[in-house]
């Protein structure tokens, strides 16, 4: 409501003034709460173009497993709705080797891989690594993983950049 007294006509807004608003929010504030403004809002939230780049990143730390399978589902909804055209994503806290599998099979387009604080990838991110034809930056912080399994994606990225802060198991 404004000063005085009348409301805003959110719906009424240019579809690219509404994707310039929503493109601030992160993935999780769109599919929970921005995509059930109205329609027109939904309806941007469908675009491809709105989803090139996914952030995945959040302050919850440790998630229970019923959030975690949660922001599972969210994030392949957020890739599919991308159709192909995902170039970024960051993923924190909750990443798994099948949904790394997940994206690299529907994002074959993909430059920019970022995880961090994930504890259930194995061989995943060695699987999705081999199938990213086009990724320039791997960073992986504070993840688990096994020194083979890090060794054997090096030669994958060749000299792509990446940065690598692992807790290694």
């Amino acid at each position: 409501m404004t000063k005085d007294g009348r409301y805003r006509d959110w719906a009424g807004l240019p579809p690219e003034l509404t994707w310039s608003i929503l493109s601030r929010l992160g993935t999780v504030d769109i599919l929970e709460k921005a995509q059930k403004v109205c329609k027109s809002w939904h309806s941007v939230c469908e675009e491809p173009s709105m989803w090139r780049k996914i952030n995945m990143h959040n302050d919850l730390g440790f998630m229970d497993s019923l959030t975690r399978s949660r922001h599972v589902a969210m994030c392949r909804n957020a890739v599919d709705r991308s159709q192909g055209g995902l170039v970024e994503i960051d993923i924190w806290y909750f990443c798994t080797d099948s949904l790394l599998n997940h994206i690299a099979d529907s994002s074959r387009n993909l430059r920019t891989l970022r995880i961090a604080m994930c504890h259930e990838i194995n061989d995943g991110l060695l699987q999705a690594a081999g199938k990213l034809p086009f990724l320039e930056e791997l960073d992986i912080s504070y993840c688990s993983f096994e020194e083979e399994i890090l060794k054997a994606i090096n030669p994958n990225l060749n000299k792509k950049k990446r940065t690598i802060n692992p807790n290694l198991s």
